[in-house]
């Protein structure tokens, strides 16, 4: 029996060697020269090129608004590449907005990879801008394309739509999405090909050269592993509970598939996948990009989901704003999708310096980067050759005209463009305030920045990227004063919203505090009201040490009152020493005075003396009594008898 698992076990393990060879195989095939440059000119530049020239490659950031920012930022950061949203679309022509993506390949040292997302559906950037108009299913979600019109109608409209992508200068697509989700309703739902995980695996096999087709766009699988029924990771933490062995057997699959037919990139997604990795998201997970690299040995070009994503954020603060895109470096991935570069490339660059991460692994991120540029035809020698950044601090920019030829009127599409407020919630400790809202489109999904600004200043706090549904949520520091906080979008046919955050007000550990404070206080007074108490019974004490001395000295004292003889030496005197004592150590454990510590340490002394001394003093004070009443007697019987 051992010996047929065995044997068996042998032969599934050659069939997934074979097959995961055989996905590296075409990975490179497809990552090969073409008519630009030379793989021996790729490892030139490699070998030749800045630490931090290297890392610039390997950042793709959206856009900035101002197009003067984008030249000089490309110029001087050597970025990899960009992505264009709705906003870098709006109120363009399709000829204007070309003119704007080739200024910016111009400014740029090395080819940029422009990237978007046109999954189709609501994930549609060409026809939510209004930059291209809705053309039947060309532009709709693969299911319905599939339910409409089968996989010929599917395949069709990806090969129009690659061309139509390269011919308005966008040369990478974030799609095909390769998830299953097995709920409607949930996030990934309408998005994902819905015919189950084989289905969508054959899906994936034909449609990623159609995208492909001509090597003109690059094609992308996402989100790696498989994003499942998952919540919105726009918005916070989204977690997936499966076991590597049920991804293999299922989410794994289309991607296994899509990688098989030459799909150029993977997109690995920001879920927690708890059985694999319960800390890291995917994104920054060694675990899951080694599932990529190591168990389908796959060769292509790795990138991040956004990192400005809630899911990320929040990770970030939660341990201690470590910076994400060291991390995602060192999880594997080859290119980081955020807005930072400035800050990041340093990060990474002190990184690889401090031993961090290996200097190799740059090598090889930004030679997969390199050759999937040079695929797609946009390297040539002298984009190798090195020269010095380009200042673009002029007044050259596109133009933007408003006028729409392609779209006159985008409204339609986007609604009523309001903003609205659902409510402001509070963390537990009534810091942190979170502000939850909705706009009216809900294809602003990951495309449209919401910003909280200071109404009253007019001070930017923070942003947040708009989720599902068109669901956002902004987190925001709360103050010791109430905040009128303004939102506005990126697109600015969004009229502006305010709404009101709390101070922050004492919660209930800081009542009890604040009570205790007072307690203490209390006890503190009445600590010195025993302290003056103790110096007020000391006083006593030394009084009665005073009287016993006159007592000794002056025996007429005694002779006139016996009785207050025994008042001032015996046991109440004694009894009041012992309370002082007790007294004393109470105030000293309450207040920790030193004043408080002396006057104790004088009661003990007086409670070690006193009865000693009261003890003499009584024997010498009857004898003195005895001699005097004896004399006294005498002196009388004398008398008489006289």
């Amino acid at each position: 029996m051992k010996i047929k698992r065995a044997f068996t076990s042998v032969i599934a393990g050659f069939s997934i060697a074979v097959g995961c060879l055989a996905i590296n195989n075409l990975s490179a095939n497809a990552a090969t020269t073409q008519n630009g440059v030379t793989n021996d000119q790729i490892n030139q530049y490699v070998n030749n090129a800045t630490l931090e020239q290297k890392v610039g490659q390997m950042y793709v950031s959206r856009t900035p608004q101002d197009p003067n920012q984008v030249k000089n930022d490309v110029s001087k950061y050597n970025l990899g590449g960009l992505i264009v949203y709705d906003a870098d679309m709006k109120g363009l022509t399709q000829q204007q907005f070309k003119d704007k993506m080739k200024s910016f390949q111009d400014s740029a040292q090395t080819p940029l990879l422009v990237g978007v997302d046109q999954e189709g559906g609501l994930v549609s950037r060409l026809t939510h801008s209004g930059l291209v108009q809705q053309n039947g299913n060309q532009f709709a979600f693969p299911r319905k394309q599939y339910e409409e019109g089968g996989m010929k109608e599917v395949v069709d409209d990806a090969e129009k739509n690659a061309t139509l992508l390269r011919s308005l200068g966008i040369n990478w697509n974030y799609a095909p999405d390769a998830d299953y989700s097995t709920k409607p309703g949930t996030f990934m739902w309408d998005r994902t090909f819905g015919q189950g995980y084989q289905q969508t695996a054959d899906y994936l096999s034909k449609v990623v050269p159609a995208w492909q087709h001509d090597n003109l766009v690059a094609s992308t699988l996402k989100h790696f592993p498989g994003y499942g029924d998952a919540a919105d990771t726009h918005t916070g933490f989204a977690e997936n509970s499966k076991s590597l062995a049920e991804l293999e057997k299922q989410d794994m699959v289309p991607f296994k598939a899509g990688m098989k037919a030459g799909a150029d990139s993977v997109m690995v997604t920001h879920v927690i996948y708890n059985k694999i990795d319960p800390e890291y998201p995917a994104s920054l997970s060694p675990k899951i990009n080694s599932l990529i690299r190591n168990n389908c040995n796959y060769n292509g070009v790795i990138v991040t989901d956004a990192l400005e994503m809630g899911a990320i954020t929040d990770f970030a603060k939660e341990h201690g704003n470590a910076s994400v895109d060291v991390l995602a470096v060192k999880a594997g991935n080859d290119m980081i999708m955020t807005t930072d570069y400035a800050t990041g490339i340093n990060e990474i660059v002190s990184a690889v310096k401090a031993g961090e991460i290996p200097e190799s692994q740059i090598n090889a991120s930004v030679t997969r980067i390199l050759q999937l540029k040079n695929k797609l035809g946009l390297l040539k020698p002298e984009n190798l050759m090195f020269r010095k950044p380009t200042n673009n601090n002029n007044n050259t920019g596109t133009v933007i005209n408003p006028g729409n030829t392609d779209h006159k009127n985008p409204s339609v599409i986007s609604g009523n463009n309001s903003i609205t407020i659902s409510g402001v919630t509070y963390n537990n400790d009534k810091k942190v305030a979170f502000i939850n809202g909705k706009v009216s489109d809900p294809a602003a999904e990951g495309s449209m920045i919401m910003t909280a600004t200071n109404a009253n200043t007019g001070k930017k706090i923070t942003t947040a990227v708009v989720g599902g549904k068109g669901v956002f949520a902004i987190e925001l520091p709360m103050t010791n004063e109430v905040q009128n906080i303004k939102i506005t979008s990126d697109d600015d046919s969004y009229a502006a919203v305010t709404t009101k955050v709390e101070a922050i007000k004492a919660d209930k550990p800081v009542v009890n505090t604040d009570q205790n404070n007072k307690q203490n206080s209390s006890t503190e007074k009445q600590a010195n009201k025993q302290n003056n108490s103790v110096k007020e019974e000391v006083n006593t004490t030394s009084n009665t040490e005073k009287q016993a001395n006159d007592a000794k000295k002056n025996t007429q004292v005694v002779s006139k009152n016996t009785n207050s003889v025994k008042t001032t030496v015996t046991n109440p005197v004694y009894k009041s020493t012992i309370k002082t004592n007790y007294q004393g150590k109470k105030a000293i454990t309450t207040s920790h005075n030193s004043a408080t510590h002396a006057v104790a340490q004088k009661s003990n002394t007086s409670a070690k003396v006193l009865p000693k001394t009261g003890t003499k003093e009584n024997i010498v004070a009857l004898f003195g009594l005895a001699i005097t009443s004896t004399t006294a007697l005498f002196g009388l019987a004398l008398r008489k008898k006289n």
